[in-house]
């Protein structure tokens, strides 16, 4: 009876195993992200993942960092990290077991600018609603918490909306890209580009042909632009 059980248990716990698939990956040599993966029992399309982040304490112990983890952990600079958790974008200093709110609030939308060891806050300033502005707080923030930009960014003419309540794009030199149409959305998008550049609001407008779909395409901006831009 006692061979039976300790069978019985032993196929459970293979089972188990068989059905969970754990990933590990290391942005910084001090932080670790680690992936579990349950599978679905029955051969069953989908699955879900749980994720943890861990640091390194005194360069050889790993210790649970005390945050609820969704995944996504970007190195800003040797020592500090952005890390993705269910209450917001926070940032993580090597040693530390919390993290704190990139951009002060989960109510501003974060764009980690890893290239700038630095997180870019956006928060609408003026609209018809609260995620549709046609005026933009940006904050650039460093790893250290310093506000190294503060910026209002405004659609360039009246009648105009921004397409995302933050930034669409980056060029190589890390400048945010924002992206306008029209306000009335049953005529023509009308696309274009706006920015700060010496203190000032930039435009550039697509051509009319551009259709609403590509309005935030990458690609369909890089050539009227002249430069590389990436997506925010």
């Amino acid at each position: 009876m006692r061979a039976r059980i300790t069978a019985l248990f032993v196929a459970v716990t293979i089972g188990l195993c068989a059905c969970t698939e754990v990933t590990e990956s290391q942005p910084l040599p001090w932080l670790k992200v680690k992936k579990t993966f349950h599978k679905p029992i029955g051969g069953i399309a989908g699955g879900t993942s749980d994720f943890e982040y861990y640091t390194k304490r005194f360069g050889f112990w790993w210790v649970k960092v005390d945050e609820s983890a969704t995944g996504t952990a970007t190195a800003l600079d040797a020592n500090t990290a952005a890390v993705s958790t269910a209450q917001g974008l926070k940032i993580l200093e090597r040693g530390e077991e919390h993290g704190t709110l990139a951009c002060g609030t989960p109510r501003s939308a974060p764009a980690v600018v890893a290239q700038a060891a630095a997180v870019d806050c956006f928060d609408v300033i003026a609209g018809p609603a609260s995620a549709v502005a046609t005026q933009i707080r940006w904050r650039r923030i460093s790893a250290r918490g310093e506000a190294l930009v503060i910026e209002k960014v405004s659609v360039e003419n009246p009648g105009r909306l921004f397409a995302r309540a933050m930034a669409s794009f980056y060029d190589a030199g890390q400048q945010p890209y924002f992206v306008t149409i029209n306000a009335d959305l049953t005529g023509a998008p009308e696309c274009a580009l706006v920015w700060i550049a010496g203190g000032e609001t930039r435009s550039l407008a697509a051509p009319d042909n551009l259709p609403r779909g590509r309005c935030s395409d990458v690609d369909a901006w890089t050539p009227i632009v002249k430069r590389t831009l990436r997506k925010a």
